[in-house]
């Protein structure tokens, strides 16, 4: 018996989508032809059934994804899924001011800065609010309280970075994660 060195390359095992028989179907807001093809797939869920299903509540799904694996903050490779008006959206576990987990962010309606169709959400902590859809910081929502408010002012002088942002999709029931 001989045995292969390493293992087979998870885009050569599922495809680019591109060139596979049967297309990835995203999930959330409009098909967009995303720029990375990086699709892999969820460990922690075995099925679409399996995501959370209820509105405007952020769920964690552990992924086991190695690109999202951190020892230290996220040993699980864990994402944020939120599910707004029947449609679900993925993105980093932790605010990208603040470094805080966002398991009770504030799910927000879309306003004039998202193009009034895509949701916002709003770290509980700092107050940092992003665009769900793109990851891009938009206007903070106020009512921080004084240990927010001190937070914010202290990552206010820090860069305004987008929260990443993952394009979920399915493919013969399986869920998959487009990573960068």
């Amino acid at each position: 018996m001989t045995m292969r060195k390493g293992r087979r390359s998870l885009r050569k095992t599922i495809g680019d989508g591109a060139s596979s028989s049967k297309p990835i179907r995203p999930m959330g807001g409009e098909e967009v032809v995303a720029r990375r093809t990086n699709w892999v797939p969820v460990s922690g869920i075995s099925s679409m059934g399996d995501l959370p299903q209820e509105e405007n509540k952020v769920k964690f799904v552990d992924t086991e994804a190695d690109q999202l694996i951190d020892g230290a903050v996220n040993p699980t490779g864990a994402v944020s899924v939120v599910t707004y008006e029947g449609k679900t959206y993925c993105f980093a576990s932790s605010c990208s001011s603040c470094k805080i987990p966002l398991t009770k962010a504030k799910v927000l309606p879309p306003n004039e800065e998202t193009g009034g169709s895509d949701p916002r959400i709003s770290c509980d902590f700092c107050s940092a609010t992003y665009n769900v859809r793109t990851g891009e910081r938009v206007e903070d929502v106020g009512g921080s309280g004084l240990l927010g408010g001190l937070v914010k002012g202290l990552m206010s002088a820090k860069d305004k970075e987008a929260l990443p942002t993952y394009d979920l999709g399915e493919r013969d029931g399986k869920v998959l994660i487009n990573l960068p």
